[in-house]
């Protein structure tokens, strides 16, 4: 694909059906419904200092990419589509930003200890002597899942060829690899940390020399995000980890720029959230497992950064929101201050 089609055209996407960027990413039906946060993303490109015959430059050649994969009982098809269409778009993404040299892939869950317990006693059952050791990187809301339902199955290990907690986009084995990490399973705390997973995946409490997530986030790299969920990130529920993310969407985007030494051109918000009636798609939760709920201050969180996106988490498969999704990242890799 050319570099050019992945940079131009008009970035804001207001009623557009995928951007129209002609992406062939696979992962089922298309998706229609997509909705920029912020209408000020035509000027992202812009804000480019430098130029090439081809269009902006890019400035990025590392990307580190965090999916936060909601673990809750509604979520079972959105991780389908999430398995099936991630590959084609981290490929994509390899082919329209040809100064990218590197990309990093990890994913976290909602819930400190899926599987576990109950959302009054998450922690009811868990024997530190055994496997499922409470006190292990498995059950630490924001460490990278290398085993996703290590609760109810232990034994399962998605053997990434890193032989780190994170994936490299870039390597033959990544489909099948995220494949398995994506799918998180649907027995996790139904009041879930959607925002506090993310936020302690790239925080020096996890990323220092030993801990977790030891060595993914890199400063010479452009942080991407993906928020794929169905319900609120609502006001944390004491006590702690009963579900809700500590803080306030202002609070939560500090704590991101700060990951990225203050500099918030450095991050690109992407979310599949809902609900009714933002979306024409999503019906209400409360009706069935099909819906999805208002995310505002999930929304808030996103629209803070100056290069985000979000779409439907309701539609029928998410290969439209991935068209658009990687216009953004390459405008992200326009803005990016090394």
């Amino acid at each position: 694909m050319a570099l050019a089609t992945a940079c131009g055209g008009d970035s804001s996407a207001e009623g557009e059906e995928g951007g129209g960027s002609g992406i062939d990413l696979t992962g089922g039906p298309q998706s229609s419904t997509t909705e920029p946060v912020d209408d000020s993303l035509d000027d992202t490109a812009a804000g480019s200092e430098s130029t090439t015959e081809d269009g902006p430059a890019l400035r990025c050649n590392n990307v580190d990419f965090v999916f936060v994969v909601d673990n809750s009982p509604s979520m079972t098809d959105e991780q389908q589509f999430l398995a099936q269409g991630v590959p084609g778009f981290v490929n994509a993404m390899q082919n329209a930003l040809p100064t990218v040299e590197s990309i990093r892939v990890g994913v976290v869950d909602t819930d400190s200890y899926p599987g576990l317990g109950t959302s009054e006693n998450p922690l009811e059952g868990c024997n530190p002597e055994e496997v499922t050791n409470c006190n292990s990187c498995n059950y630490q809301l924001g460490a990278l899942l290398t085993k996703p339902q290590s609760a109810s199955d232990p034994d399962t290990d998605c053997e990434f060829s890193t032989n780190e907690r994170y994936m490299d986009g870039t390597a033959e084995t990544f489909a099948n690899e995220f494949g398995c990490a994506a799918l998180v399973g649907a027995v996790g705390n139904p009041i879930e940390q959607q925002v506090g997973a993310l936020v302690a995946a790239v925080s020096p409490e996890l990323t220092a020399e030993g801990a977790c997530n030891e060595g993914f986030i890199r400063d010479d790299a452009l942080l991407v995000f993906l928020l794929i969920t169905d319900e609120e990130d609502n006001h944390a529920y004491p006590p702690s980890p009963q579900g809700g993310s500590a803080g306030e969407p202002q609070e939560w985007y500090e704590a991101l720029v700060a990951a990225k030494g203050g500099r918030e051109t450095n991050v690109v918000g992407l979310g599949l959230v809902g609900g009714s009636p933002k979306f024409s798609d999503c019906a209400d939760l409360s009706q069935g497992v099909d819906g999805a709920e208002q995310t505002s201050r999930l929304v808030d969180f996103m629209g803070r950064f100056p290069t985000t996106f979000v779409g439907s988490v309701c539609s029928e498969g998410y290969g439209d929101f991935f068209q658009e999704a990687l216009i953004r990242v390459a405008n992200g890799c326009e803005l990016f201050i090394p």
